[in-house]
């Protein structure tokens, strides 16, 4: 189906970086629900705290913005959306219908924006972004879009590439000594494509007995990959995806630069392109208005608040921000007038062996009904993103939920199934997943029945020095009962 007629639609490319940042007293207006937001179109910068005089941006002034934009190379007509609460096209029920599963009372909702050549040509809000409230999900929703983040860590590396603050090829152990030396060093730019071997922060911290929602912090991050003793796999043998990595790149390169990740990514990207909605997520104090509220379901079908993960830190994730800014940022990074860092951000990863994988600078390459594509999806605790672009047709979709379940990318995939059904080539089956599935089953191990005598030989306590836990296995109702303790710092006097 033909993208909507110019005439609806809403150019991402224009003023983005006048100071005014467009009406300061308009007020942001719901216009599906009818709802007249409060918030005026020129909120507060994000991450300001209760009681804070000014912004960031308002204390710093002009010169700042002025040297980001030098330094990032971004011309003064760099992409802007609709005005704040705005949606843009003419109202699509084909599309509509795609999200009609979130699009009623007492739901979850979802965000959409989608983008041709640089113009937005949709964008709608779905369900609700708050249920203690009643409040509905808009286009200027904020929400975490996880994994999505990784691209913007790897473009601040590029950038600081550039500068010749760092190089690529670096060893994370020149930034963070703290580390171990291993047999191959492990380099920035194993960082950026997965395939350091170094192990899931997100796995290990549980094994140590770390709840859900335990506040990592970067000297917490720092001591735990500092007692590992090598990594799974020699760097560059494999490609194997790490939240880890991002995580040191991110601290890597704030202590290149001597800034934040936040201050970073805020000044050489969110300022330049005009993405008002977005921050990383650093300080679990602060404020960000319009923050969508995370929900997942119980064993019984009851919807649950997910509270805020408690990071104290982001790379691996943790940028907040909205439908719109992420198309903002794909414009400036995909569209016409492509910045110095397009072609490297695009260059896929290579193995030791010389073969390539299909993920580049934090964004995925890869292919849909014979139309190539580059984006990222995120998972968090609460919400669910998904970031695609078809290269040669132009067309970007951004989808955000505030819900566990769900399934962004094939919603996006539907929403590019309508604007590009001229283009796309056929739907292609999932016989052989089913036939893999089912011989994967048979070839499952068995786990042999142990008496409770022959659990006894495995009960006892045992330590592991690179989670810095002890493990505690008892015999109990048959069974063997696994207590993981984590040992506390002691005071020597």
């Amino acid at each position: 189906m033909a993208v909507p007629d110019s005439a609806a639609r809403s150019p991402l490319r224009g003023a983005a970086f006048s100071e005014a940042g467009g009406d300061a007293g308009a007020p942001s207006v719901d216009r599906r629900r009818g709802f007249r937001l409060g918030a005026p179109a020129s909120s507060p910068a994000f991450g300001r705290r209760r009681g804070a005089a000014a912004t960031e941006l308002e204390s710093r002034g002009r010169r700042p913005l002025l040297l980001a934009l030098l330094l990032f190379g971004v011309a003064c007509t760099g992409p802007e959306g609709p005005p704040a609460g705005m949606e843009t096209g003419a109202d699509n029920p084909a599309i509509d219908a795609i999200f009609v599963s979130w699009d009623k009372p007492d739901s979850p909702g979802c965000a959409l924006a989608v983008a041709q050549d640089g113009e937005f040509v949709y964008t709608r809000g779905y369900g609700y972004a708050n249920l203690d409230y009643d409040i509905p999900v808009t286009p200027q929703t904020v929400f975490d879009v996880a994994s999505v983040t990784k691209q913007f860590v790897a473009a601040v590396a590029n950038i600081l590439a550039q500068d010749g603050t760092v190089s690529l090829d670096d060893g994370v152990r020149q930034w963070l000594p703290e580390l171990p030396e291993y047999a191959s060093p492990i380099t920035l730019r194993h960082l950026i494509h997965h395939t350091g071997g170094l192990r899931d922060y997100l796995n290990l911290f549980p094994l140590a007995g770390s709840h859900d929602y335990y506040a990592v912090s970067r000297e917490q991050l720092l001591a735990m990959m500092s007692r590992q003793r090598a990594p799974v796999f020699a760097p560059g043998e494999r490609y194997e995806y790490s939240n880890t990595g991002y995580m040191l790149l991110a601290h890597a390169l704030e202590r290149a630069a001597g800034k934040s990740l936040g201050e970073l990514a805020r000044e050489r990207i969110f300022e330049p392109l005009g993405m008002d909605g977005s921050l990383m997520y650093e300080n679990r104090e602060v404020i960000i208005p319009r923050r969508a509220t995370g929900y997942h379901q119980d064993d019984d079908g009851n919807l649950r608040v997910v509270h805020n993960y408690d990071f104290e830190i982001a790379g691996d994730g943790q940028l907040y921000t909205t439908v719109e800014d992420l198309l903002r940022w794909d414009d400036y990074l995909h569209g016409a007038d492509k910045p110095a860092i397009h072609q490297s951000m695009l260059t896929e990863g290579t193995l030791n062996n010389g073969e390539p994988i299909e993920y580049a600078h934090g964004i995925t390459l890869g292919e849909y009904r014979g139309l190539r594509t580059v984006g990222h999806g995120g998972h968090s605790w609460g919400f669910l993103t998904e970031l695609r672009r078809y290269v040669e047709p132009g067309l970007s979709i951004a989808v955000s939920c505030n819900a566990e379940y769900g399934d962004p990318g094939e919603l996006a995939r539907r929403v590019a199934g309508h604007y590009l059904a001229d283009q796309l080539g056929p739907e292609e089956g999932d016989d052989e997943e089913g036939d893999d599935a089912d011989e994967e089953d048979e070839d499952s191990p068995r786990v042999p029945s142990l008496s409770a005598g022959g659990l006894a030989e495995f009960a006892g306590s045992f330590f592991s020095s690179e989670l810095d836990a002890t493990y505690r296995f008892t015999v109990a109702d048959g069974g063997l009962a696994l207590r993981v303790e984590q040992q506390p710092a002691l005071d020597v006097e």
